[in-house]
């Protein structure tokens, strides 16, 4: 059962929220931004380490520095950040699974109850692990899957190693884990491959990210080289009988095939309804909550409330207030 009223106090607007889990009566707020948008996920680059070299990779906006994040740093913030509402927590790169201790890592936020954990990988290294993954409470994972062409595959990630992310992906099915293919559509390389990835995803009972390439991270030059506009694949989408929709986070157009597969398309530069409808801060590699992908301003740093020195009590306060702070900060890029 969820109740919800709407208050606002020192400026700050946020909804209480009470939720009922088993016999235990949880109390939380619910952060709202200047723009009526909810904070309810966090996407955390645990490394700023890869395995690949994908040539588009934007490195989630974040400048080179040292990994900082804990496991029991982490524990930490998912505490801060369950009081306030935000249920989601999304572990990205970088490549994860360079972490040894990424398990710990999943283990440690899963602490909190009715919170839900994926990851973001390239899926090379994830066979070998996703039974562990698993155990540590992982709910879902998106694997980057480029092309379906070995050669293809290397020329955009430098890495040959399709096949091995391929043979994880079946174990994904095997396992049951939700699985969502991302897939970073680029002119003349991989643009042509898209029906065979929706047929290959449909197979497989994946969800598909279909990605915009964005102008971060690479030159003009190459943006504008291999930038696809997708509005043509939803007219194909259309015309294979799915259904379209608009998921709440971000605005993304959803399209529901007849197989059940859902297909969504983000594009996340100059789309001013993926900002109205963005829930989202970041906490980048290095311990500094971020408001937004392309801003390299307003970020809050929490990396000192991360040590394990400081008492547990203070160190949640602490975050509580940093999020609270870059709450404030969030503003849509695209207007």
């Amino acid at each position: 059962m969820i109740l919800m009223t709407a208050k606002r106090l020192t400026g700050q607007c946020f909804k209480t929220v009470k939720w009922i889990r088993g016999a235990v009566l949880i109390n939380a707020v619910m952060l709202v931004d200047a723009y009526g948008r909810p904070l309810t996920h966090v996407r955390i680059t645990v490394t700023h380490k890869c395995n690949y070299s994908c040539f588009f990779c934007h490195r989630e906006g974040e400048a080179e520095g040292h990994d900082l994040l804990t496991p029991e740093g982490l524990a930490r913030f998912a505490e801060a950040a369950v009081r306030l509402g935000i249920r989601y927590f999304k572990l990205t790169g970088g490549e994860p699974l360079l972490r040894a201790d990424l398990e710990e890592i999943i283990a440690a936020l899963k602490l909190q109850r009715g919170i839900e954990v994926s990851l973001v990988t390239n899926g090379y290294f994830l066979r070998e692990r996703l039974k562990t993954l698993l155990q540590a409470g992982l709910d879902r994972v998106n694997v980057s899957l480029n092309s379906l062409s070995p050669n293809t595959y290397l020329r955009i990630t430098g890495v040959n190693g399709l096949k091995r992310v391929l043979e994880t992906l079946s174990l994904c099915r095997d396992y049951g884990l939700p699985t969502k293919l991302n897939v970073v559509v680029l002119k003349d390389l991989n643009e042509h491959e898209i029906p065979d990835i929706i047929g290959f995803a449909s197979n497989m009972g994946f969800d598909v990210n279909l990605i915009e390439l964005i102008p971060l991270g690479v030159s003009w030059a190459l943006y504008s080289k291999y930038h696809v506009d997708l509005k043509h694949v939803e007219r194909m989408l259309i015309a294979m009988g799915a259904e379209r929709r608009t998921r709440e986070f971000q605005r993304r157009p959803t399209y529901v095939l007849p197989t059940g597969v859902r297909v969504e398309i983000v594009r996340g530069y100059g789309n001013p309804e993926l900002c109205k409808g963005c829930s989202r801060v970041r906490l980048t590699h290095d311990g500094k909550l971020k408001p937004c992908l392309y801003r390299l301003d307003g970020l809050v740093d929490i990396a000192p409330f991360l040590k394990p020195d400081l008492p547990r009590r203070m160190a949640v306060t602490r975050m509580e207030e940093a999020l609270r702070e870059v709450n404030k900060r969030r503003r849509p890029f695209f207007t």
